[in-house]
């Protein structure tokens, strides 16, 4: 049976007329962002510096949609349950057989929805470079499926701060608090230093050849693949080698430590081994919010 919050919700968002404004701008920026960055695949004849425009263009295109998801996100679900809880209509709901988990999920769901067909929209434009031949389809393919990931742990996060929070407003800067602090917490492995084992083996050319993607994968910091930013790094220079020409002439650093060891595990190895991880982060979030939902709010007592 259909969750009756999640048809309630998308019933009446497709019926507002702020999603066709969101549709049309998300549609404004993506379009825009590729007439700009393949100017010279428009012309009469294929170049090698017109390949390359399309490679930056489909980067572009992924980072833009990247930090719109994250930026979109939170506003669309910090204000659910909280709402709800501002208008006193969440404890209408909780006396009836509707549960917590189901309630979060309904009103998740609907606004994953909503930036699945932001991202199913936006797809022919993610598709151009591809056409083009900068691309495969393939990895067009693997390049949305990772963006859907990213909106659901996304949105998990906005739901968590909408559950702990008491109104709205305080739902929307909760929301993009944690977003900040799971930025950060999960991307503090960058600036510190690697074991001396690893260093050794990293910094050695003939070492590093020999070393196998397993055990690439296994010397990176775990908590690394928390962070969808650094999933999306790693599986656009899998797809296109991009971060090759920037650190080619770097000899030492952290950075380079954790990109010669993304490079030698394989840039989509380790896409595919965020994905998974950010989504049961985003679950575990999920599961979190249902047990707050029944709470009065940020600061408030627990219902007897």
């Amino acid at each position: 049976m259909l969750n009756p919050i999640l048809s309630f919700s998308a019933t009446r968002r497709m019926r507002s007329g702020k999603t066709l404004v969101i549709l049309g701008a998300w549609l404004a920026v993506m379009l825009g962002t590729a007439l700009l960055m393949m100017g010279r695949l428009l012309g009469p004849e294929v170049t090698v510096n017109g390949l390359r425009s399309g490679t930056n263009c489909y980067i572009v295109l992924m980072i833009v949609q990247f930090f719109l998801i994250v930026l979109i996100s939170p506003a669309m679900t910090s204000g659910t349950v909280a709402g709800e809880r501002e208008r006193q209509t969440l404890e209408l709901l909780l006396v009836t057989n509707t549960r917590s988990l189901r309630i979060v999920w309904g009103k998740a769901m609907d606004s994953f929805g909503m930036l699945c067909l932001l991202l199913v929209c936006g797809a022919p434009v993610m598709f151009l470079p591809a056409v083009a031949g900068a691309v495969t389809p393939l990895q067009v393919l693997e390049g949305e499926l990772f963006l859907l990931v990213t909106a659901f742990a996304a949105v998990c996060v906005g739901m968590l701060a909408s559950a702990v929070a008491r109104t709205s407003m305080a739902g929307g800067i909760l929301a993009y608090l944690f977003v900040f602090g799971i930025a950060v917490v999960t991307s503090l492995p960058l600036f510190l230093d690697y074991p001396q084992a690893v260093t050794d083996i990293v910094y050695d050319p003939r070492a590093l050849a020999q070393l196998s993607p397993g055990a690439a994968t296994a010397m990176i910091f775990p908590v690394l693949f928390l962070n969808p930013g650094y999933g999306l790094i790693a599986l656009l220079h899998g797809q296109t080698r991009f971060l090759s020409s920037a650190l080619q002439y770097q000899q030492t650093g952290r950075l380079l430590c954790s990109f010669n060891l993304m490079d030698r595990a394989g840039g989509e190895r380790i896409a595919l081994i965020s994905s998974g991880a950010v989504l049961l982060l985003g679950l575990a979030l999920l599961f979190l919010s249902a047990a707050f939902v029944r709470r009065r709010g940020f600061g408030g007592k627990r219902k007897g």
